[in-house]
């Protein structure tokens, strides 16, 4: 498959996966999310925040680390009972905006290679 495809191509293609293989957790948190108690929700916004805060101490996935720190504090704010649903709802549109963007991506490559 490497002398069919650019590498950069296959970057992409691997960004494309990633994001919605990360949606589609996302979106499984979201659900999830409302349903928890205040101490598991702190715990997990905290696991995903410490995790996040270690790939973003990296050059290479800054952005994926910042958007994993925003992640972990949404989900460690949603033991706060009137921000449950706020938060809930922020990690749907989050998981979708995630699904589509690679999505796009991995579009854009099969495009590319048809012209």
């Amino acid at each position: 498959m490497s002398d069919l495809m650019k590498p950069e191509n296959r970057g992409k293609i691997a960004f494309g996966a990633g994001g919605i293989a990360g949606g589609v957790v996302v979106l499984a948190v979201s659900s999830f999310i409302a349903h928890l108690a205040f101490l598991p929700a702190l715990v997990i916004g905290g696991a995903v925040l410490a995790g996040s805060w270690y790939l973003f101490q990296k050059p290479k996935s800054a952005l994926t680390g910042m958007l994993g720190i925003v992640a972990g504090v949404v989900i460690a704010a949603s033991a706060l009972e009137p921000i449950k649903f706020i938060a809930s709802g922020l990690l749907t549109l989050g998981g979708i905006g995630m699904i589509a963007a690679g999505a796009w991506a991995i579009y854009r490559v099969l495009k590319s290679r048809r012209t």
